[in-house]
C-alpha cells in the first residue's frame, strides 16, 4: 500500500444557481464541474474536494489518487437518466454503466454526512414483475440454468398472486455499479448514506486495503442486483459498523480466476444486514480462490437467506468463520434465490464442464436463528466439501404464509447439472456428501404447527466422519402426517415416512453423544446403510418413544432410556 500523503489542495463544489434536478442533457449536468475539481485536486498533489449542501445530477465521475471526496450534510448526488452521460467501460450484463468510477486509484476516499441517491424507484419498472434473470434461457423462465422440479409442479412461480412481493423488472438502461473501484489500493468509504440504488451499490474489483466504515445503505427490497457491498478478488478488506438493506446480497464475496488477486483477508464486524437474497454470501462466481474471512458480531434480519456459501466453480473457499450472529429469515414468494435457510453451504458444479474446486474449514459458532426453513450443507457427488463445524447453534423453525407457494423445496441455483430447485423433505439441519462434520451444542426447536414437508430434526446423508455432540431436539411434527392426505403444501409422497430427531443414511465413522430428546420425540435415532459406527453414548432419551431404529451398530454406553 502506498503511504498516504498529507492533503495539499482543497476545493469546494457549490450547487448551481438553479437546481439541475430535471436537467435534460449532459451539458446541463454537474459532471464536468465535479471532474474539473477532482482532477485539479489530484494534479495539485492531492487533498479534499468538498461538496456543499445541495442537489447535483451527474453522469460518470472518475475519482483520482490522493483525492478525498467529502459530502457535507445536506448534499445529495443523483444519477443522470441518459446512458450518454456515462462512460462505456465496465459495462454490466444488462448494459449498466458506473456512476462513480475509480480505476487504478491509490489513497482515494469518499466520506462525509451526505447522500448518494440512486433514484432506483424512478429508474426501474416498479409496476412490473421481473421478466428474466441476466443471461437466462427462455426454456426455463425465472429459474437459473435448468428446469425446476418444485413441489408445486407447474404452478411454481406462476405469474399470479403475490406479484407485489416479486423483484421488479429492469428498464432498457440503468446505471451501476454506483461506486465502482477497480485495481485500487488504499480505499476508504466512511459515514456516507447510499440509498435507492438501481443496481450494485459498492463494488470492489481487484482491490487491496479497503476500509468501509459507518456506511448506511438503504435500498429498495425488490430491485434486483442492488447488492450492498460486492467484494471481488480483493484482499485486506475491512467492513465495520455498517447498516445495509438491499434486495440482492447485502455483502457478497466473489472470485474470478483471471484476476491479479485472490479474494482473501476480509473482515466484517458490528453490522446490521437485511437482504431479499442472502445477507452474507460467497459466490456464486467462484472460479478463483476465497480464503481467510471472518464475520463477527452482526445482526441479520428480514432476509430470504442468512449466511451462505454458494460454490459453483473451480476455485477453493477455505478458512471462513461466522461467529456471534443473530439471524432471522423468511420465505419470499416468486423467483428469489433462496428458501429462508439461516445457514447455507453448497458446492455444486455450474454446468457439465465445471471442474469443481473445494470448500473446507468453515465454522459457524454462536449463531441464534429464527427461520422459516432449516440449515443446509450440501455437496454434489463431484464436490470436495470438508471440515464443517456448527457449534453453539440455536435454531427455531416456524411455518410461513408462503409455504404453499414456494416451500418444501431445496434451492441449489445456479446449476445445470441437476434440477436447480427440487422437492424434498426438509430437516432442521441437513448435511449431505460432506466429510468431517461436527454438530456441537445445537438446540433445535419447532413451532407447534409447521407444514408437513418438514420432517427430521437432523439428517445426515453420505457423511464421512460425523460427530453429533450435545444436540437437543426432536422431529418436526409432533405426530407423523398421514401419507397422501392431498394437502397441496405437503407433497407427502416425497417426505420421509418415519421422521426422527436424528437420521443417518449411509454415514461412516459416526459418533452421537451427550444429546437430549426433546418432549414429543418419537424416534430419536434412525439409521440405514452406515458403516463403521462408533459411539452412541451419554444421551438422554427420557422423552423419546423409540431410542434407536434401523441397522445401527453403534456402541451404546451410559444412555438414559425412555420412561
Amino acid at each position: 500500500m502506498t503511504e498516504r500523503t498529507e492533503p495539499t489542495a482543497s476545493f469546494r463544489i457549490e450547487p448551481a444557481a438553479e437546481s439541475n434536478r430535471e436537467a435534460g442533457s449532459a451539458d446541463d449536468l454537474a459532471t464536468e464541474r465535479f471532474q474539473r475539481a477532482i482532477d485539479a485536486c489530484h494534479d495539485g498533489g492531492g487533498g479534499t474536494v468538498t461538496v456543499s449542501s445541495g442537489e447535483y445530477v451527474l453522469g460518470t465521475v472518475q475519482l483520482r489518487s490522493d483525492v478525498t471526496l467529502r459530502l457535507e450534510a445536506g448534499s445529495r448526488l443523483l444519477p443522470a437518466e441518459s446512458k450518454s452521460a456515462y462512460v462505456d467501460r465496465h459495462v454490466g450484463p444488462d448494459g449498466e454503466r458506473p456512476f462513480v468510477l475509480a480505476e487504478g486509484v491509490e489513497n482515494g476516499a469518499i466520506v462525509g454526512d451526505g447522500t448518494i441517491d440512486g433514484r432506483g424507484t424512478e429508474i426501474m419498472d416498479m409496476d412490473e414483475p421481473i421478466r428474466q434473470h441476466s443471461g437466462e434461457s427462455d426454456g426455463h423462465p425465472l429459474v437459473s440454468n435448468a428446469p425446476h422440479r418444485a413441489r408445486q409442479g407447474d404452478v411454481y412461480l406462476e405469474r399470479s398472486g403475490a406479484l407485489d412481493e416479486w423483484p421488479v423488472a429492469k428498464p432498457s438502461f440503468r446505471p451501476g455499479p454506483m461506486l465502482h473501484f477497480v485495481d485500487c489500493e488504499g480505499v476508504s468509504i466512511r459515514d456516507v448514506t447510499l440509498r435507492d440504488m438501481p443496481a450494485w451499490t459498492l463494488s470492489f474489483d481487484d482491490c487491496a486495503d479497503v476500509d468501509v466504515r459507518g456506511v448506511t445503505i438503504r435500498n429498495h427490497m425488490r430491485i434486483p442486483n442492488c447488492d450492498g457491498i460486492a467484494i471481488g478478488n480483493s484482499r485486506n478488506v475491512r467492513i465495520a459498523d455498517c447498516a445495509i438493506e438491499s434486495c440482492d446480497d447485502a455483502i457478497t464475496l466473489v472470485s474470478h480466476a483471471d484476476r491479479d488477486r485472490d479474494c482473501e483477508r476480509v473482515t466484517v464486524t458490528n453490522c446490521t444486514l437485511a437482504s431479499s437474497a442472502c445477507a452474507i454470501k460467497f459466490g456464486s462466481e467462484t472460479s478463483g480462490d476465497i480464503r481467510h474471512c471472518t464475520f463477527d458480531n452482526c445482526v441479520v434480519y428480514g432476509s430470504n437467506r442468512g449466511l451462505g456459501i454458494q460454490h459453483r466453480d473451480g476455485g477453493t473457499i477455505e478458512n471462513v468463520l461466522f461467529s456471534n450472529i443473530t439471524v432471522a429469515t423468511h420465505l419470499r414468494p416468486g423467483p428469489w434465490w433462496g428458501k429462508a435457510e439461516p445457514i447455507y453451504v453448497t458446492s455444486v458444479p455450474r454446468d457439465e464442464d465445471t471442474d469443481l474446486g473445494a470448500v473446507r474449514n468453515v465454522r459457524f459458532t454462536n449463531i441464534a436463528a429464527d427461520a422459516e426453513n432449516g440449515a443446509l450443507v450440501y455437496g454434489h457427488a463431484d464436490s470436495t466439501l470438508e471440515r464443517i463445524r456448527l457449534d453453539s447453534i440455536s435454531l427455531s423453525i416456524d411455518g410461513s404464509r408462503h409455504a404453499a407457494a414456494v416451500g418444501g423445496n431445496v434451492d441449489l441455483q445456479p446449476t445445470a447439472v441437476m434440477a436447480p430447485i427440487y422437492e424434498d423433505a426438509i430437516s432442521g439441519i441437513h448435511c449431505e456428501r460432506v466429510t468431517d462434520v461436527e454438530l456441537c451444542d445445537v438446540h433445535l426447536e419447532w413451532a407447534d404447527d409447521v407444514p408437513a414437508y418438514f420432517a427430521h430434526g437432523v439428517r445426515c446423508v453420505d457423511v464421512d466422519d460425523l460427530v453429533i455432540d450435545g444436540v437437543a431436539g426432536r422431529q418436526a411434527q409432533l405426530s407423523s402426517p398421514e401419507s397422501g392426505d392431498g394437502d397441496e403444501t405437503n407433497g407427502d409422497e416425497a417426505d420421509a415416512a418415519s421422521p426422527a430427531a436424528i437420521v443417518l443414511e449411509g454415514t461412516t465413522r459416526s459418533t452421537i453423544r451427550n444429546c437430549r430428546a426433546a418432549p414429543g420425540t418419537e424416534r430419536f435415532l434412525s439409521t440405514s446403510g452406515g458403516a463403521d459406527d462408533r459411539l452412541f453414548a451419554s444421551n438422554d432419551l427420557t422423552d423419546a418413544t423409540i431410542p434407536i431404529e434401523g441397522d445401527s451398530e453403534h456402541s451404546t454406553v451410559g444412555n438414559v432410556p425412555p420412561l
